[in-house]
């Protein structure tokens, strides 16, 4: 039974490799998040020149893409999700020079630089929300503005309905001078477009271009599920759940406020506008977005092979989809869910973080992290590397008094570290030196994390085994080695915590196995019964630092020993 499933996926996972002629396809995408990068002027915070100054790290380490998150024009209030200037870069980060360099020294190193787009909503202090709230056409209809049900007992304005923010409390903010509510789905200060006045489409489609003009490669499209609400307004239906706290997000049902079929129209869009692109100037432009919360409609981002969208939409099945206690099922659920349900002829992508979720380490421990690394950059299809995960960073302690993250913020003190994200947003870790190397500056914006005495790019690149030297030998195989550039994709559940799987093709000199333990004991285990095309022996080629195999060493595949919550990436002829 396994037998047939098995070839089955694996003609699904070769279906999805064998049209690869676009460079993001196999692309290895790594997010800066630009304030806790670099930073070069002493301020604390991370910079563009920063950015610059890091290339050579980024080359060393085997990224061949930098997805940048907002550097936009922006009052910071939910650091720099909240634009006030689309077509300017904030002065915290550096000049328009400065960006201007950014794309010359990456493209001189043979990088690629993909931008974060935030269409959802702008600052409350962008021109075009000032001028709305004055009423000045044709900015009077740009945002999203509904009267006031009334005056409550206590001469409060009564909000249209009961939507809720993201970020908790009521998603509608009164405006005394225009006295109408204005929509806000995060923070007060992100006033939500209008999509549903083409004007506003428009102009979000020119600040595609402008960027593209400047030698962007493509965009990341930020809260889509959120860019078009129900036309009818209707409160929305309570989840019931005892424990989510009062005026939280999750109080709700939000049928209304969320993927709603309109989401795809803009989408397509943003679409046209980027193959319009691509026809005049013969770039090839990646487009992506962050995924939905449901999973069919994330599947909907993808659009067809008659009507594309997205590229592709962020998978987040290796964060949501594997609990503590990790399964061998629950890896392959995760990988099947997002090969089985892609649309035909589309290219799969896997995440293990980013900056809104607990970091890969604070979630599953240091061990396997690493081994998820092994499954990310060497299955088929797109990487994407958080940054800090090369080195295994992990979520810093942060205390109510040091927290800066609005989400955080609004719960109070005794519930923001349920919600913050400030943890898994702390400064790069360079050295051992004063606050890790960051900065020369005497403070940053946020803490940097007590561990960096140890845990160090520095140190890792003096080591002979370390989490770096491994994140550099699995790059390196993505990138010159033709069955992990071209290979089949065959995986099996070996035991109950034992998921291995193999990236292979005819004619190479190697081919690859990957096992990954997620137990919390050591497995021995033979590989050959459930993979009988492998030989009795291959060569590690990877494997787990508090493994006794190491690089080059002979592996007996019958009888393998994988380190609880480790891996092992194994050669083989």
């Amino acid at each position: 039974m396994w037998l047939s499933r098995l070839f089955a996926l694996l003609f699904l996972a070769a279906v999805a490799v064998e049209g690869q002629v676009k460079w993001w396809e196999s692309a290895t995408l790594y997010q800066v998040y630009p304030r806790s990068l670099k930073d070069t002027n002493g301020d604390g915070v991370g910079d563009i020149r920063g950015i610059i100054q890091v290339i050579p790290h980024l080359v060393e380490a085997g990224i061949d893409t930098v997805w940048l998150s907002p550097i936009y024009k922006s009052p910071m209030k939910d650091f720099g999700y909240d634009i006030s200037d689309f077509y300017s870069v904030d002065p915290i980060f550096g000049t328009w020079d400065d960006f201007l360099a950014l794309v010359r020294f990456l493209r001189d190193a043979g990088l690629r630089l993909v931008m974060d787009m935030v269409p959802n909503h702008t600052s409350d202090e962008h021109d075009w929300f000032l001028r709305s709230v004055n009423r000045e056409d044709p900015f009077t209809d740009y945002y999203i503005w509904k009267d006031s049900l009334g005056v409550d007992a206590n001469g409060t304005q009564i909000p249209p309905n009961n939507w809720l923010s993201a970020f908790a409390g009521s998603a509608w903010q009164w405006n005394e001078q225009r006295q109408q509510f204005y929509l806000h789905q995060f923070t007060a200060g992100q006033p939500d477009l209008d999509y549903r006045n083409p004007l506003v489409l428009q102009e979000m489609k020119n600040v595609l271009r402008f960027w593209l003009d400047n030698g962007v490669d493509g965009f990341r499209i930020d809260a889509p599920p959120h860019i078009i609400e129900h036309a009818d307004f209707a409160d929305e239906p309570p989840t019931n759940d005892p424990e989510c706290p009062e005026q939280q997000f999750c109080q709700l049902q939000h049928i209304y406020t969320m993927n709603q079929p309109e989401t795809l129209d803009v989408l397509r869009e943003f679409r046209k506008t980027i193959d319009e692109y691509q026809i005049e100037t013969g770039r090839v432009i990646v487009l992506m977005s962050e995924p939905s919360n449901l999973h069919n409609f994330t599947m909907s981002y993808y659009g067809t092979e008659a009507d594309p969208i997205m590229d592709f939409p962020f998978n987040f099945n290796f964060i949501y989809d594997l609990p503590a206690e990790t399964l061998a099922i629950d890896i392959q659920n995760a990988i099947e869910k997002w090969i089985l349900d892609m649309p035909a002829g589309k290219t799969p992508n896997w995440v293990t973080g980013n900056h809104d979720q607990k970091r890969t380490r604070a979630r599953q421990g240091a061990e396997f992290a690493i081994a998820l690394n092994m499954i990310n950059l060497l299955l088929p299809g797109v990487s994407v590397t958080y940054y800090g995960e090369e080195i295994n960073m992990d979520n810093t302690f942060i205390t109510w008094e040091q927290t800066q993250d609005p989400q955080g913020c609004n719960a109070g003190p005794d519930n923001y570290f349920l919600y913050s994200r400030d943890p898994e947003r702390t400064p790069f870790q360079w050295n051992d030196q004063l606050n890790a190397g960051f900065t020369s500056g005497v403070s940053t914006w946020l803490p940097v994390n007590e561990n960096y005495l140890e845990l160090n790019l520095e140190a890792q690149r003096a080591e002979v085994r370390s989490e770096f030297k491994i994140y550099q030998a699995l790059t390196e195989a993505r990138k010159t080695a033709p069955a992990i550039i071209l290979g089949n994709l065959n995986y099996v559940i070996v035991e109950e915590y034992v998921f291995a799987f193999t990236r292979e093709i005819t004619g190479a000199a190697d081919n690859y196995l990957v096992v990954i333990n997620s137990g919390y004991a050591d497995a021995r285990v033979n590989i050959r019964a459930a993979l009988p095309q492998l030989p009795e022996i291959g060569f590690a080629y990877v494997t787990s630092l508090d493994s006794l195999i190491t690089a080059n060493d002979p592996v007996v595949l019958s009888d393998c020993q994988i380190v609880a919550r480790g891996g092992l990436v194994i050669l083989w002829k």
